[in-house]
C-alpha cells in the first residue's frame, strides 16, 4: 500500500522496534522500585529524559511522558491553570487546535473559564494585531499549536510567546505535527510547555511526550500521585520510551534531509494537481509535510475510499474525531463552508514518501474525477 497518511501515525522505524526489544528485557522494572531492576529502569528513564531535552533544548526535570500527545494536552493545560491564580478565569487559542485541546477548552467553559477564540485569515494563520489585545495581565494562559494537523498553517508562536511572557502569562503549545520537520527548540519559541507524539515520528503508539518549564508553577492533577513528580499517575511504560526516544533521535538528525524532501513534494504536487482541486493554506509559509486539499464535486469519503480501492492511503482530516469534524471547525475557522469541509482530504507524508508515489496518488484523483463528471453528465 502506498501511505500517504503519515499526519495520522506513521509506520515504527526497525530502530525503535529493536530498543523496545531490548528495553523490555532489561529495563523490565518499576522505576518506583528500590531493587536493583526498579534501578536499573530509573536509569533507562532518566537518560531518555536528558535526551528528549538535549532534541527539544531544554532541561531534563522538565520532561514527562505520558499514555499519548492528548493526554499530554489535556494534564498540562489543567496542571498550568491549576497553578494560576483562581481569580484569572481568561484562555487566549484559536479554533484550530487538536481535537484534545478543543474538548479540555469545552470542559473548561462549563467550569467558568472564558475562552477567547483568535480568528485566523484565510490560510489558518492567527490575526496578530487581536492576539496581542487579547492577552492581558490576567489571562491564565494561552494555547496555540505551531503546526496545523488539516492543513500545515504555522503559527508565530514565538510572537504569541513573547507577548505573553510579558504579561507573565504562560504559553502552552502543541507541536506534534512539527517534532522531526521543523526546527522545535523551546528556548527559541520561548513556550512554556509543550507536547509532542511518538507515533507520529516512527516511534510505537501510547507514549505521548511533555516539556513543562521547571521555573514555572504547576500543581497536579491527581493528588498524592508520586509518579514522574506528580505530573501523571502510574507505572512508567520504560520499553515504549525508549523505543520513543529512539525514534526522535533518528527523525532529528533526518530532519533537514526530510523537510527538503517533503518541499520537493509539494512543489510536485502544486505543479501538477488537477487545476479544479484546490489546495488549502499558503504553499510559501506552511508545513509542506500536510497538504490539505478541497475536491470541485465530490465528498472526500468518496474520494479516500476509491483512493483505497487503489491500494493508496489518505484521510479526510485528522483521525482523532469521527468522520470530518475537526477539519469543519479548522475550514470554518478560515471562513470556508461546511460544504468544502465535505470535500477536504488530506495527503500527508514522512521522509519515504516518494514521487512515485504521490503520481500515483494524483492519477488516481484525476481519472476519479473526469469518471465522475462523466457519470453526472449521462
Amino acid at each position: 500500500m502506498i501511505y500517504l497518511d503519515t499526519a495520522a501515525t506513521s509506520p515504527m522505524r526497525k530502530e525503535a522496534i529493536d530498543a523496545y526489544v531490548e528495553a523490555a528485557t532489561i529495563a523490565f522494572g518499576n522505576t518506583q522500585s528500590l531493587h536493583d531492576a526498579g534501578s536499573i529502569a530509573a536509569e533507562y528513564l532518566l537518560s531518555c529524559k536528558q535526551l528528549w531535552a538535549k532534541l527539544l533544548n531544554g532541561r531534563a526535570e522538565g520532561i514527562y511522558f505520558t499514555a499519548n500527545a492528548s493526554e499530554g494536552n489535556q494534564l498540562t493545560i489543567r496542571s498550568l491553570l491549576r497553578g494560576r491564580p483562581i481569580e484569572y478565569r481568561d484562555i487566549v487559542t484559536t479554533k484550530l487546535e487538536h481535537a484534545s485541546v478543543l474538548t479540555a477548552l469545552h470542559e473548561l467553559e462549563k467550569e467558568g473559564y472564558r475562552i477567547h477564540y483568535i480568528p485566523v485569515d484565510k490560510y489558518g494563520v492567527i490575526d496578530l494585531p487581536l492576539f496581542k489585545k487579547s492577552v492581558k495581565h490576567n489571562t491564565a494562559l494561552v494555547i496555540m499549536q505551531l503546526v496545523n494537523s488539516e492543513m500545515g498553517a504555522i503559527q508565530p508562536v514565538v510572537s504569541c510567546a513573547t507577548h505573553a511572557k510579558q504579561f507573565g502569562v504562560p504559553i502552552h503549545c502543541d507541536m506534534v505535527q512539527g517534532v522531526g520537520k521543523i526546527p522545535v527548540d523551546v528556548r527559541a519559541l520561548n513556550v512554556t510547555s509543550v507536547v509532542c507524539s511518538a507515533h507520529k515520528i516512527g516511534g510505537p503508539k501510547g507514549v505521548g511526550i511533555v516539556y513543562l518549564d521547571p521555573s514555572v508553577h504547576w500543581e497536579s492533577v491527581y493528588e498524592g500521585t508520586t509518579h514522574q513528580s506528580g505530573f501523571r499517575a502510574g507505572t512508567v511504560d520504560i520499553p515504549a520510551i525508549v523505543a520513543a526516544t529512539i525514534a526522535a533521535k533518528y527523525a532529528f538528525a533526518e530532519q533537514d534531509g526530510a523537510y527538503q524532501q517533503a518541499s520537493h513534494l509539494q512543489d510536485f504536487i502544486l505543479a501538477n494537481l488537477p487545476e479544479s482541486v484546490h489546495l488549502v493554506g499558503n504553499p510559501a509559509t506552511k508545513s509542506p509535510f500536510i497538504q490539505g486539499l478541497i475536491l470541485p464535486h465530490v465528498e472526500g469519503q468518496w474520494l479516500m475510499l476509491e483512493c483505497n480501492r487503489h491500494q493508496i492511503a489518505i484521510s479526510t482530516g485528522t483521525a482523532c474525531k469521527i468522520g470530518y469534524g475537526e477539519a469543519i471547525s479548522a475550514l470554518s475557522a478560515m471562513g470556508l463552508e461546511q460544504d468544502m469541509a465535505n470535500r477536504f482530504i488530506r495527503v500527508s507524508f514522512n521522509h519515504k514518501t516518494t514521487v512515485e508515489e504521490i503520481n500515483a496518488f494524483l492519477h488516481v484523483v484525476q481519472n476519479s474525477l473526469t469518471d465522475n463528471n462523466t457519470k453526472a453528465t449521462l
